[in-house]
């Protein structure tokens, strides 16, 4: 994984092999990381997608996952990389198959096929999850 951070941005591209999360889980541990990340935008080819679509019943959340072994493009990426939580990671991604059919969810985990380049605005505000009807929604300080 290569990284730049530049006052308010920073720049990742994770390389061929790479585990999204656990690149991810690295970039939190760097002095540079401000308290909050914003995904602004993201690209690639990943596989072993662990992709989720949350069902809500009586303010619980299950998750139905499915694991898409073969490649996808990675399309687009959206969420929240929040410091000093139990749950730092929450993204949704949007992917496209060989057939140009495009599929999305809840993204768990992926694995780099090639590689992703990702854009990440970065903040000092302090954002904590709170609980609010089973889910873990964003509170601030």
């Amino acid at each position: 994984m290569k990284v730049k951070f530049e006052q308010d941005i920073l720049l990742v591209v994770m390389e061929k092999g790479e585990l999204f999360s656990k690149d991810l889980m690295r970039i939190l541990l760097m002095q540079e990381m401000k308290n909050t990340g914003i995904v602004q935008t993201a690209l690639g080819m990943v596989k072993n997608v662990d992709l989720g679509y949350g069902v809500y019943e009586n303010n619980n959340v299950k998750y139905e996952r499915e694991i898409i072994k073969e490649p996808l493009e990675l399309l687009g990426l959206s969420g929240f990389i929040v410091k000093d939580e139990k749950l730092p990671l929450h993204f949704h991604a949007y992917l496209g198959d060989n057939n140009k059919k495009v599929i999305g969810g809840h993204l768990f985990e992926c694995e780099v096929v090639t590689f992703i380049e990702m854009s990440v605005f970065l903040s000092n505000a302090r954002v904590k999850r709170a609980e609010k009807e089973g889910l873990l929604e964003m509170d601030f300080e």
